[in-house]
């Protein structure tokens, strides 16, 4: 116990010292850290060998005072750390763990609360996910897309007695991989249920966890799904134009105050978590109390990593590192699914090459006995690729108008914006009558209740053959159901094309009318051909690239061009830089350097609530009134947050209100959101009278 007259005592230097002394580095760097979080081992004042060397007189006085009360505690500090040997490259994580258990047990006790970790229950969950799974079959009619998916469900829940723990599960768009893959979690911790606690779904886009986690819900009951993505709400600090970061000034303070409230979220003791990829790996990646308190409840854990292919290029060689350790040495399972699995290992001519760090040839196991049959059956969509010139918005909008349901993608939020206005506009000038309840913008400018609101109706006018145009970024082209006759996808990377194609005769309903691919992708060039920067737009020119060559060959690629997206994959990867030196950071314990530098999208957002319905509204007013972000509040407010990147922030000020204590909150204001189309960057004349 730590007794003081003064409201604070400094005690984490000297526990670190004391542990330093005694031949235990890691448990010296996660008691230096467990306010401000883990420093590096040296380079600066605030590292490890600096607060050591200036903490280690008054730390061993104490050690010597504290041994004189209790002589066996002078025999634990001597003896703790004898003989102990470490390996550079596994100590990165296992002190991350011990400063989990450290800070969580920390946190739940100064809190005066309890654990409440809940048994994730295999045999039971396992049980009510087959009983859903017979309903659905039952509904659906008989059909090759049904059989595929009954196909699929029977691999994965062969493959959960497969003895490895790196598994691809490669399947097809529509082919029934989320619940399958659930399936095979389930059945595997029934099988091994002291090996594993919990079951852990990381998701790349919030669309497709609003959607999973609504399923998961609907099937094992809210109270056993844990939905957790948005929510920091930290204070950004400008790095340079581009970059920003959490401002770190008061986190240690701030750590204790808001404890009480984000226990939940921040410890990830629930059976079932979903999340996104920027939360999982940011969590193992960042030096914060608040990020690794949950480190230690991953352990054990099966972890379905969806949409793989998402993973960044620039953070590959740690990534891989982490996942291999967590499985080899934290008794984690992974099962990477997608539709256009990536190259994580190498082809075996690269094999001897020392600077591509990927994982050897037979490093990972695939679920599905034949994939290329399964993408043979399931083939519903041609893929038309216009790339002689670019089209214009107006020229694009008259041709979605022609289409009675059609959906079109696009690259970036502006022109999800510009194109949907042109629409309208080519509507008004046809003199159509009630185009607006036809046409439908999606974006992550849109709170992900409106997106769930918007995609209800779209999947509802499509159920009831009434027109349905939408325009949407990316958001929608990856584990989204809707099911189009046609769709438009700007000229982007090649794995999102094939994504887009997914969301075309989904339910292959029209191909099996036709007796052949009835589906139609129609790849185009958009005005000024902006992407989003980057790796994304890097992998855009090598589809432009492959795909020019095709058509020149006349063979155009198709979802089926096993060896082209091989290839795209491979030279993806193969021919960069995969995070090398982040991964050497980890070697040489420079944790508060990694996390500074480890980033998993380019931008972080700020986060502002938005007050799009009634239940927003009222949990606003509640908390313009309290001035803390409680979990009642956290929970009924986390679909109303709209990201907005640095810029964007600084630009759109007039739009929202800050609110709550520290951290500081943002809010909208009421007129500062669309129904249409979300948040807004500023307010419009219109907008200013009331």
């Amino acid at each position: 116990m730590i007794r003081t007259k003064q409201g604070r005592c400094p005690h984490s230097a000297h526990g670190a010292a004391i542990a330093y002394d005694s031949g235990n580095p890691d448990v010296a760097f996660a008691i230096a850290g467990h306010h401000g979080g883990i420093p590096d081992a040296n380079g600066g004042t605030g590292s490890l060998e600096v607060r050591i060397k200036e903490a280690l007189t008054d730390a061993q006085s104490l050690r010597a005072f504290a041994s004189g009360d209790l002589p066996s505690l002078g025999n634990l500090f001597s003896a703790s750390g004898a003989g102990r040997k470490f390996d550079n490259r596994t100590f990165d994580l296992r002190t991350r763990m011990l400063f989990s258990c450290l800070v969580d047990a920390d946190r739940i006790d100064s809190a005066g609360s309890d654990s409440n970790s809940r048994p994730l229950r295999p045999e039971e969950r396992f049980a009510t996910l087959l009983d859903h799974l017979d309903q659905l079959s039952q509904q659906s009619s008989a059909g090759v897309v049904n059989s595929a998916r009954r196909n699929v469900l029977t691999d994965c829940l062969n493959g959960a007695e497969f003895p490895d723990r790196l598994l691809s599960l490669t399947v097809p768009t529509g082919g029934g991989k989320t619940l399958a893959a659930m399936a095979f979690a389930l059945k595997r911790a029934k099988i091994n249920p002291d090996l594993y606690r919990r079951i852990i779904v990381v998701i790349p886009y919030l669309s497709i966890i609003e959607q999973n986690a609504s399923v998961y819900s609907r099937i094992f009951g809210a109270d056993g799904v844990l939905e957790h993505h948005s929510g920091s709400f930290d204070r950004l600090r400008r790095v340079d134009r581009e970059h920003f970061v959490p401002d770190e000034a008061g986190q240690e303070e701030a750590a204790y105050r808001r404890m009480p409230l984000r226990n939940p979220t921040e410890n990830w003791s629930e059976p079932m978590i979903v999340t996104t990829s920027v939360r999982f790996f940011e969590s193992l990646f960042s030096n914060r109390p608040s990020d690794l308190r949950r480190v230690h409840n991953i352990a054990r854990s099966i972890v379905i990593l969806d949409e793989v292919q998402t993973l960044p290029r620039s953070l590959l060689s740690p990534l891989l590192r982490m996942i291999r350790e967590l499985s080899e040495d934290w008794g984690c399972t992974f099962v990477f699914s997608t539709a256009t699995q990536p190259a994580f290992q190498k082809r075996p001519a690269a094999v001897l090459n020392r600077d591509d760090h990927r994982w050897e040839p037979g490093t990972v196991r695939e679920i599905i006995q034949d994939p290329g049959q399964l993408r043979r059956v399931l083939k519903r969509v041609v893929i038309e690729w216009e790339l002689e010139r670019t089209t214009t918005w107006p020229e694009l909008a008259s041709r979605l108008i022609d289409e009675p349901s059609v959906l079109c993608v696009v690259n970036l939020r502006e022109h999800a914006s510009v194109l949907f206005d042109a629409l309208l506009a080519e509507g008004a000038a046809r003199g159509l009558a009630g185009l607006e309840q036809e046409c439908f913008h999606l974006s992550t400018r849109m709170c992900a209740a409106h997106r769930l609101v918007v995609l209800a109706e779209i999947r509802n006018r499509l159920a009831s053959q009434l027109p349905c145009r939408v325009i949407s970024t990316q958001l929608i082209e990856a584990g989204v159901d809707v099911d189009f006759p046609i769709a438009f996808r700007a000229l982007g990377p090649l794995d999102a094309i094939f994504q887009v194609a997914g969301r075309v005769d989904r339910e292959g309903k029209l191909t099996a009318a036709l007796g052949s691919p009835a589906g139609r992708l129609i790849v185009f060039r958009s005005p000024d051909e902006k992407t989003p920067p980057q790796e994304y737009s890097e992998a855009t020119m090598r589809t432009s690239a492959l795909a020019g060559a095709a058509l020149n060959l006349g063979k155009p690629i198709q979802p089926e061009s096993v060896e082209e997206m091989e290839t795209f994959w491979q030279r993806f990867y193969g021919e960069a830089n995969q995070g090398h030196k982040l991964q050497a950071y980890r070697e040489c314990m420079k944790f508060s350097t990694l996390a500074k530098e480890f980033e998993m999208i380019s931008n972080r957002t700020q986060d502002i609530f938005v007050p799009y319905d009634d239940v927003a509204r009222d949990a606003l007013a509640k908390l313009r009134v309290i001035g803390q972000l409680t979990n009642d509040l956290r929970h009924r407010l986390q679909r109303y947050v709209v990201g907005l990147q640095p810029y964007e922030f600084e630009k759109a000020k007039a739009v929202f209100e800050e609110i709550g204590n520290e951290p500081s909150i943002w809010a909208a204001v009421e007129r500062g959101y669309s129904e249409i189309k979300g948040l807004k960057l500023s307010l419009s004349a219109e907008d200013t009278i009331s």
